[in-house]
């Protein structure tokens, strides 16, 4: 087990090291030749992409486009400062940009694909890994399985829940932008203007009364949100502005669909005079809990763990989406760790391990 857990983190340091963030092209390109050198093994099929300067590497031990599992693992990060691509170590703690979302788990698949090319195993499985799930996808996964037609009978993605809880359902979501225009004239005599951000309220205002409000009384919330993350316009407090815009998220539940969602919205904004753009989408994750590879999982993950396992729901986004979308069951889960996205990010060293054997656990327990 410590040989084990050396070379994971052995690996976890080398890739927190390469600053794979979306405006590093050459460092996203560096992190997919790490896995790719990585993954000698002659009996692992390997299969480089790349679309609008972003990576992707797809490893199989079969020849075929839609492997019985696919394992599933961004290796882009988010901005940081420099001192945080430095990774470092306190006790059984791992500081650094990634080191949970998720190139701590990326160290642990690779690591299990290099061990089973190694014993001489050939499951019919794959391992993806891309580099644009922090912006959205559209050039990793989503092109995977839309164009280039990547598929399988079901999905791990090792990419949330916290704690080993296995995500089986996950919210859909629609990002848009909402644009309005009016028509500017000295603040002093607003009855000539035509006030563009009067128009984003409201019609924001209209269009949150469709929404529950919180808190909703309901500790799962299982049901529609919306949020306003941002909005600007106009030039100067004594001017009628003639330009507004305001960034939404919502997260929607079954049976919405992202399409359904955006022209509800877009009835609203046209009662308004607003127009809107559609920035990013993604269908819910609902995943049948008593599916053989979800039990398969959670009996891997309690026999490793030694305790109980949760089913759980979540609201984020995850690359489960586009698996959703295509009508392959998929869960999230992930080892121990917390902050993404912050200065504080952390995995605890001894999770990496227990992931990697709970994975192994689960191809066996699986037929695989």
């Amino acid at each position: 087990m410590a040989e084990l857990k050396d070379e994971i983190l052995k690996v976890l340091t080398d890739l927190v090291r390469i600053r794979s963030t979306a405006d590093r092209p050459d460092e996203l390109k560096r992190v997919i030749d790490y896995a790719e050198n990585y993954l000698s093994a002659p009996s692992i099929i390997k299969k480089r992409y790349e679309k609008n300067g972003k990576h992707s590497l797809v490893a199989t031990f079969h020849d075929t486009m839609e492997p019985e599992v696919m394992f599933v693992g961004h290796m882009d990060v988010v901005e940081a400062e420099d001192w945080q691509f430095e990774p470092k170590i306190e006790g059984d703690k791992i500081l650094g940009r990634g080191v949970i979302d998720m190139k701590g788990p990326d160290a642990v698949m690779l690591k299990m694909f290099k061990d089973i090319a190694g014993s001489g195993g050939k499951p019919n499985i794959g391992l993806m890994l891309t580099t644009d799930e922090e912006v959205g996808s559209e050039n990793g996964v989503e092109y995977l399985l839309k164009e280039v037609g990547w598929g399988a009978r079901f999905a791990v993605i090792p990419d949330g829940g916290g704690s080993f809880n296995i995500v089986y359902r996950g919210k859909g979501v629609v990002h848009l932008k909402a644009r309005a225009k009016g028509k500017a004239i000295h603040g002093s005599m607003p009855w000539l203007g035509e006030n563009a951000i009067d128009k984003i309220i409201d019609f924001y205002t209209e269009l949150r009364e469709q929404f529950p409000k919180e808190p909703c009384g309901d500790p799962i919330h299982w049901h529609n949100t919306i949020n306003i993350g941002r909005i600007e316009g106009g030039k100067v407090v004594n001017q009628v502005p003639d330009f507004a815009e305001a960034h939404l998220d919502i997260r929607f539940v079954e049976p919405w669909s992202s399409r359904g969602m955006f022209e509800f919205v877009k009835k609203y904004a046209d009662r308004h005079g607003v127009e809107l753009e559609l920035i990013s989408r993604g269908e819910p994750v609902e995943t049948d809990p008593n599916h053989p590879y979800v039990q398969a999982f959670k009996r891997a993950a309690e026999s490793v763990l030694g305790r109980d396992v949760k089913l759980v729901v979540e609201y984020g986004a995850t690359d489960g989406r586009f698996f959703a979308e295509k009508g392959i069951p998929n869960i999230v889960t992930c080892a121990e760790g917390g902050g993404a996205h912050s200065r504080d990010e952390w995995a605890r060293i001894s999770s990496f391990p227990q992931l990697y054997e709970i994975m192994m656990k689960f191809l066996e327990e699986s037929g695989l």
